[in-house]
């Protein structure tokens, strides 16, 4: 699990809320809720291609590259928008927001007992980068799974579930849509864990898988 850089701090300065669009604001508020694409377009009541513009936007704006991004940015930030109880724009067609949407889970992210990842596609699982919840899940920290390809999370993986697991997610990036596995993992003091994984791919503009992003928590039996 490899490239680019989820997550990581950067030097820019993400925009001012006032920066923003209406519909901007309450696109980014939907995705630090956990919402898709085909459910913001629901909740907005505009096209899915209309939700895709304002992705790119906000991802331009906060000079970000993917939308797991811009849920942490926010969810680490404390920021949030109010969406207006009638938000809909004539351009944008028939519908609207059923209810006020607000994040409820600020400033939750580090406390989960899991990892945010991003890192290659290949059977190894190395992770350019994880979150701090590595090593509550693992006993490793995240230096450790991030500093060699030896020591990737890959090898965390019981043998096993090694090719469910490679199986799985290659039908999903063929098929590009998420992924979701539970299985189960080695932690540093030789305990074994059940761990629960969603994830999705990260394309190039020709259709390219250049790796994955996700999350990886605890399933508590």
């Amino acid at each position: 699990m490899h490239n680019a850089s989820l997550l990581l701090p950067t030097a820019a300065p993400a925009p001012a809320w006032d920066e923003l669009t209406e519909r901007e604001g309450q696109t980014l508020s939907l995705i630090a809720s956990g919402l898709s694409n085909k459910q913001i377009a629901r909740e907005l009541g505009i096209s899915d291609g209309t939700v895709k513009i304002y992705v790119r936007n906000l991802l331009r704006k906060f000079r970000l590259s993917s939308r797991l991004e811009l849920a942490t940015r926010i969810h680490r930030s404390g920021s949030s928008w109010r969406m207006s109880e009638e938000p809909r724009l004539p351009s944008e067609g028939a519908g609207g927001v059923s209810s006020a949407l607000i994040p409820t889970a600020l400033g939750l992210l580090d406390e989960l007992p899991g990892l945010i990842y991003r890192g290659d596609n290949d059977r190894t699982w190395y992770m350019e980068y994880v979150s701090a919840g590595c090593l509550r899940l693992t006993g490793y920290p995240a230096e450790y799974l991030t500093s060699s390809p030896e020591h990737s999370f890959g090898s965390l993986i019981l043998d096993e579930y090694a090719d469910y697991i490679w199986y799985c997610v290659q039908c999903a990036l063929l098929k590009r849509e998420p992924y979701q596995l539970s299985y189960r993992i080695r932690c540093a003091d030789g305990r074994i864990k059940d761990v629960w994984e969603t994830g999705v791919g990260i394309y190039s503009a020709t259709g390219e898988v250049l790796g994955v992003e996700g999350a990886i928590f605890e399933r508590r039996l």
